[in-house]
């Protein structure tokens, strides 16, 4: 499951455990995108985002945090990411965990086909936010979807309908920047990183 995790919140948190629950995945790793190349800059550097990522996954034991594309150089695009994970987990059938929002956006994606060359996809909603989805991804969702996941092969896309909860990185920084209380729709450890650090306010110190 990727992101710019700018922050990561429970949102993330449940989403990946209650997708992990469902195809009883043996493990959830937490893809941080560090310079992701189809949308702007994120709010905070990517160390302090990895730090609370870190600090996000700790408690969880599947949750495993993924410093990939922190250590590649140059955008950081899923396709990418995805083939270079393939080659280290050669045991492994990948996941691609994304929201129905991302999912309606995957043919402005780099070489967005190729994606499922190497995985599968698991689509699920996001509270508030259904997208249309073009003509084209009907097309693929036509060739390629089921409602049950072969685990010894990928190309497959799999929609899940899963109580998700309604949170919104971009709301928990406008709420930080207008001082308002954000600590329930972040852990503990990472909403004290936050404080500590001063992210996403005016007076924000470096990292």
């Amino acid at each position: 499951m990727g992101g710019t995790f700018d922050p990561v919140h429970v949102g993330h948190i449940h989403a990946a455990l209650s997708v992990g629950t469902s195809l009883n995945l043996e493990r959830i790793y937490m893809v941080l995108a560090a310079r992701p190349g189809h949308r702007g800059e994120p709010h905070a550097p990517v160390e302090a985002r990895w730090d609370m990522l870190n600090l996000a996954c700790e408690p969880e034991e599947t949750l495993i945090p993924e410093d990939m594309e922190i250590r590649r150089k140059g955008s950081s695009y899923t396709v990418d990411t995805l083939s270079e994970f393939g080659a280290a987990h050669s045991d492994a059938t990948p996941c691609w965990i994304l929201g129905q929002d991302a999912f309606a956006t995957l043919p402005e994606w780099h070489r967005w086909r190729d994606i499922l060359v190497h995985a599968n996809l698991i689509v699920v909603d996001r509270p508030g936010d259904r997208r249309e989805e073009p003509q084209v991804l009907a097309d693929l969702c036509h060739e390629n979807e089921t409602t049950a996941l072969c685990n010894e092969k990928v190309g497959q896309i799999v929609r899940l309908t899963l109580p998700m909860q309604e949170v919104s990185a971009t709301e928990i920084r406008q709420s930080i920047a207008d001082d308002l209380d954000v600590e329930h729709l972040l852990s503990a450890a990472v909403y004290t990183y936050i404080r500590k650090h001063k992210l996403y306010s005016e007076s924000e110190e470096p990292i």
